[in-house]
């Protein structure tokens, strides 16, 4: 058997091993044969280099595995390898690996194999070695049937010639330790001793020699022995141990001493036998026992080919402890700690360990244990078609139950009063000491199926339904929680009360909701919460949420949840444990939770006990032991072309011009979930970032059509706990470039061209003349296309990008050219009472619009406004978005009598607009109008600028806003009016302009009621 005392120094410590309290069938397993690439189905001997790869040999040759992809050697494919049925491997300290086969011993080293002649032996002639041991001063010595032989870097030369074959060997010190057929020799520096088996045992091979709980032990063909008293001992532990076959004996860094027989597969600690798995396909026939450096086991076959072991958090008890059928809807622990399942197929309770069937399905009015309440004298069991009890071991149905017989019990309460609840598909159900009463969609009830019933702390009882949360009180149920934010029509299948009296529920549309004591808040895939419908939800010491449902378990910070709620971050940090489909980065795969309601989980003493459909699965929650071994990163293969050549970074890596199209094969060393590694590479020199690889199985990039030049390929790796390896892997190369590539080629260029200019510009000279004309020509016609350009530049700067209307930037150009010519022609025309008006147009209450119906909404009430605006100007007049929801809206001259028309037939045509947002139901919208007109005065007095102007339509526009809106108002000035009061009063208060006197105001019939009925 191979000694690994060189391979484990160098790792131990860094990973831990498997947890020596599980069974063996709780360990997480996973197995590799013929059809993910393994050359045979048997596993007889397995190793791991210093790089992270895990050797296999076979029946059939050599395999090399990186935990997704197998690489076959064999003597045709390699003809370094001696044989292809290996029976030992060795790595020693230079990353050798040793291989002996059948037919003698061969070395892999620098990605070749070497077989290693005998020395003084016949040509060809093999050597059938069965075992590989390294001495402490480095030699590596190798079993073989006329002795024990050395292996030198070139050749095999026999030490130690013995009477009896050499079968097995172990290294004590400076000793060597050989077994052979009814004898062990002890070879050190005193010479051979020779250590006999008990009497009878004769023929007895010793095929196993190891050190392990302070013995020294041997398995043979005729059991385990061990060394005691100078002298070999049977080992009486146990009786298949005593006498069966030990093919592979192993002690793992936890002191689990792993004995392989024949069929079975035993743990020994301490001397005594702890665990003998037996009818496991995985424990069957195991020829070889390996722990890798991330504290994996590895288990070679027989028949089934190479299986890894690992801890994983969980615990699954089912058929291999007793229970009828693994299908299970319930769990709950009675007030006596006894575990309780309602199964598929009747109620079962575990006992020492082992389950046993109290009640068969048949006996229950449905089969199906859905829920159960075990109590001192009683265990209720709900099922999908009524309610039993089981009373000091008799099966009861009360008749006063019998309301419920036809529905299915979800859920079993009872409260802090002494009553007991259902949860049923038929609503909820009480019974106490008046009898049985029910409460449906006639109390409250929006969808009569009810999920669960919790009682919180101070004594309020929630429901959960189908339709949303409810609250029972005084014989009612209230909906809860749409006031703050939780949706009605949620389909509740978990709820769990924090200790500081925070609520949370879980949805079947894989949502969370927290209550804070103000709102609720919701987590779903979007929010960072793996997908999962809860089923049941608790929380630890350690401040996890815990939530378990039909696609496995996961946890998520709770602080998270609270800074999520508050708006302090915008993910919360979810990972999914256990996961039924084995997605990646999911966890331990494995079934999970069945069915919403009560009874759908419980933690006791820290560990989380959850129904599947294999079983009952335990998961301590503070046992979440993340993989710490930090893999390798290796690049193994580089194609070139067509053409693949190792990843040798010793070898010359310039490519000829040619070579533009390159091809990488990296690999991460990680063995525990190699599914769930990540992968990242970059082409320094080419890629500006890391890339990452979406398939981690698949472990290779292209790169096409490279410019020349210098460049770094680096990829880097993670295991399944995101812990990186340490450097990336690196290798460098160079593409020589083209002729036509080279310096020397551009300065013959540039040459060349010279050469070109200079005959190009004597022509150029000649043709001078003609050319300016064109240009000229061309320099016009540019000229012209580019005034229109600017021009229409100039008009899309003034104007309005949304509603199409002129801006503010048109107004500033525009007005004072109209006010100066419609005043020339009002003196021309003699019309005194003519008036140019400015309308200022506001939209009533637009944030409202806003706000219940979206910035979209308000967007298409703005264009519509400009329409409704634009058929009732006349030519002449125009139209500008003023800013937000107003709108300026300049008059030509007209007769100032017609003003209040003017106002009437703005409001009337806005109020009867049916503006079409798209929601369905057309909005009616109102609007509040300031006029004012100018000129302002009507003799010498002077004037006010056009800004002013506006400002005073403002005012006006201020007046109507605070009577009532959808209206209009209008300041004209009366023959007292003082110009140097009124810009005073444009600075002051808006109603120093009429309550002076200086202004009269006219407006809306109603507004001027409104007004001055708030006169005092």
């Amino acid at each position: 058997m191979t000694t690994l005392w060189i391979v484990l120094l160098l790792w131990a410590g860094v990973s831990l091993a498997l947890d020596p309290d599980k069974s063996f069938h709780h360990y997480v397993r996973n197995t590799w044969s013929i059809e993910q690439g393994l050359p045979q189905i048997s596993g007889l001997a397995i190793a791991q280099d210093r790089t992270g790869y895990l050797w296999v040999g076979t029946q059939a040759g050599l395999a090399r595995f990186d935990g997704i992809r197998f690489t076959a050697f064999d003597p045709e494919s390699a003809p370094g390898l001696r044989g292809m049925y290996i029976h030992d491997l060795l790595v020693d300290p230079r990353n050798r690996v040793w291989v002996a086969t059948y037919r003698g011993v061969s070395v892999y080293e620098d990605g070749h194999f070497r077989a290693l002649p005998v020395v003084g032996g016949e040509g060809d002639r093999g050597l059938d070695t069965t075992d590989l041991v390294a001495m402490p001063s480095g030699e590596i010595m190798v079993a073989a049937p006329d002795g024990v032989y050395r292996a030198t870097e070139t050749r095999l030369e026999r030490l130690h010639g013995l009477p009896r074959p050499a079968t097995s060997l172990h290294v004590r010190g400076d000793t060597l330790w050989v077994g052979s057929h009814g004898r062990v020799y002890r070879i050190g520096t005193d010479g051979i001793q020779v250590l006999p088996l008990p009497e009878g045992d004769d023929d007895t091979v010793v095929t196993q020699l190891l050190d392990a709980h302070g013995r020294l032990w041997a398995g043979t063909t005729a059991g385990l022995f061990f060394r005691e008293h100078d002298r070999w001992q049977r080992y009486e532990g146990d009786e298949k141990l005593a006498s069966s076959p030990v093919e592979a004996m192993y002690e793992d860094r936890d002191g689990n001493l792993w004995v392989g027989l024949v069929d079975d597969l035993a743990r020994l600690r301490a001397g005594r036998v702890v665990e003998v798995v037996r009818s496991d396909a995985t424990g069957t026939a195991v020829r070889a026992i390996f722990e890798d450096r991330e504290g994996n086991l590895w288990l070679g076959t027989q028949w089934e080919g190479v299986t890894r072991l690992w801890n994983g958090w969980t615990r699954r008890y089912s058929q291999f402890e007793g229970l009828v059928d693994p299908v299970l809807w319930s769990v709950a622990r009675g007030p006596e700690g006894r575990l309780w399942v309602g199964t598929n197929n009747g109620l079962s309770v575990m006992r020492d360990g082992r389950f046993e069937q109290v009640v068969a399905g048949a006996d229950l009015p449905h089969p199906n244990a859905y829920t159960l309440l075990p109590e001192r004298d009683a265990v209720w069991i709900g099922t999908r078609r009524g309610v039993a009890v089981l009373r000091d071991g008799q099966l009861e149905i009360p008749a006063q139950l019998a309301p419920m017989r036809s529905a299915q019990i979800n859920g079993i309460v009872r409260d802090s009063r002494g009553a007991l609840w259902f949860a049923t598909t038929q609503g909820l159900y009480r019974l106490t000491r008046d009898g049985l009463q029910g409460f449906g969609t006639a109390h409250g009830l929006r969808d009569a199926r009810v999920r669960l019933v919790h009682e919180t702390r101070d004594g309020r009882l929630l429901v959960a339904s189908h339709a949303g949360l409810f609250e029972f009180e005084a014989d009612r149920l209230r909906p809860v929680g749409a006031e703050a934010g939780l949706r009605p029509d949620l389909d509740i299948t978990a709820i769990h009360e924090l200790p500081d009296g925070r609520l949370l529920v879980g949805a079947l549309s894989e949502e969370i909701f927290l209550f804070d004591g103000q709102a609720w808040h919701g987590f779903d895939k979007s929010s960072g919460l793996p997908v999962n419908s809860p089923f049941f939800m608790t929380h630890d010491e350690a401040g996890y949420l815990w939530v378990a449902g039909i696609r496995g378990v996961h946890r998520l910070v709770l602080q998270d949840m609270a800074d999520y709620a508050a708006g302090r971050i915008s993910h919360v940090r979810g990972e999914m444990l256990l996961n039924e489909r084995g997605d990646r980065r999911g966890g331990q795969k494995g079934f999970c939770c069945n069915g919403a309601g009560n009874a759908k989980g419980f933690v006791h003493q820290g560990e989380l006990w959850l129904p599947t459909r294999d079983g009952v699965v335990a998961m301590r929650t503070d046992g979440i032991v993340k993989n710490a071994t930090a893999p390798r990163t290796l690049i193994e293969r580089v194609r070139v072309g067509e053409l693949w050549r190792p990843a040798d970074p010793s070898a010359d890596w310039r490519l000829p011009p040619d070579q533009r199209d390159l091809g990488f094969e990296f690999t991460v060393l990680s063995l525990q979930d190699p599914k769930s590694v990540e992968l990242r590479y970059r082409l320094v020199g080419y890629d500006a970032d890391w890339r990452r690889l979406e398939d981690p199985t698949r472990r290779s990039v292209n790169y096409t059509n490279l410019p020349p030049g210098a460049y770094v390929f680096e990829a880097q790796g993670s295991n399944n706990a995101d812990t990186w390896s340490q450097a990336p892997a690196q290798i460098g190369f160079r593409i020589q470039p083209h002729f036509h590539e080279t310096p020397l080629f551009y300065w013959l260029l540039a040459g060349l061209l010279g050469s070109l200019a200079w005959a190009g510009y004597r022509r150029q000279m000649r043709l001078h003349l003609r050319q300016r004309q064109a240009l000229e020509l061309l320099v016009s016609q540019r000229t012209e296309a580019l005034e229109v350009a600017n021009h229409r530049l100039e008009e899309a700067s003034q104007t309005d990008p949304l509603t199409g209307l002129r801006n503010r930037r048109y107004l500033a150009t525009q007005i004072p050219a109209d006010i100066a010519y419609y005043d020339r022609e009002t003196v021309r025309r003699g019309a005194p009472d003519e008036v140019m008006v400015f309308a200022l147009i506001d939209i009533d209450h637009f944030k409202a619009i806003n706000d219940n119906h979206g910035h979209q909404a308000g967007d298409r009430v703005l264009q519509q406004m400009a329409q409704v605006l634009t058929q009732m100007v006349r030519t002449g007049d125009y139209i500008a978005r003023w800013g937000g929801e107003e709108f300026l809206v300049v008059f030509r001259p007209m007769p100032n009598r017609h003003l209040p028309m003017l106002g009437d037939r703005i409001c009337q045509a806005v109020a009867g607009h049916r503006f079409d947002v798209g929601t369905g139901e057309p909005l009616q919208v109102t609007c509040s109008v300031g006029f004012i007109e100018c000129p302002l005065f009507r003799d010498a007095r002077g004037g006010l600028g056009w800004e002013q102007m506006i400002e005073l339509a403002d005012r006006a526009l201020y007046v109507v806003k605070a009577h009532g809106r959808n209206g209009w108002a209008a300041y004209r000035a009366r023959a007292d009016t003082d110009l140097g009061q009124l810009q005073q009063a444009l600075r002051g208060d808006p109603g120093q302009l009429h309550g002076a006197g200086r202004l009269d105001l006219l407006a809306s019939p109603h507004l001027l009621a409104a007004r001055d009925a708030g006169k005092p």
